[in-house]
C-alpha cells in the first residue's frame, strides 16, 4: 500500500484509558477521526513495535483518499479510535 500521508501518533497508555498492548504487525486498522468526523485507515507500520506513550511517525493509508486528504494539512490533529480514543496524533506530511 502507498501511504497517503504521515501522522506523529502517540498511543495512549493503559492508565491513561487506552489500550492494553502495544501495536504490532504490517499495519493496525481503525478509524480515524478528524473533526467528529471518521475515516478508515491503515497504519502501514510493517512489523514495527508501536509502545504505548512513546510517539512515532507512521505512515498512513486512507481507504477513501479523496474524501480524507482536502480535510488533512501539516500539524492537524487527529485521534485513532479502537471503541474508544486510543491515540492521539497530527499530520506530519500529506503524499
Amino acid at each position: 500500500m502507498t501511504p497517503d500521508a504521515y501522522i506523529e501518533v502517540r498511543f495512549r497508555t493503559t492508565e491513561e484509558g487506552g489500550r492494553k498492548t502495544p501495536v504490532t504487525g504490517e499495519f493496525y486498522a481503525c478509524p480515524l477521526f478528524i473533526d467528529g468526523e471518521a475515516y478508515d485507515c491503515r497504519l502501514l507500520i510493517k512489523g514495527m513495535k508501536l509502545e504505548l506513550g512513546r510517539s512515532y511517525e507512521v505512515p498512513i493509508k486512507f481507504l477513501n483518499r479523496d474524501l480524507v486528504v482536502p480535510k488533512l494539512f501539516i500539524g492537524k490533529c487527529v485521534i485513532l479510535w479502537e471503541g474508544k480514543d486510543v491515540a492521539d496524533g497530527k499530520v506530519t506530511r500529506i503524499i
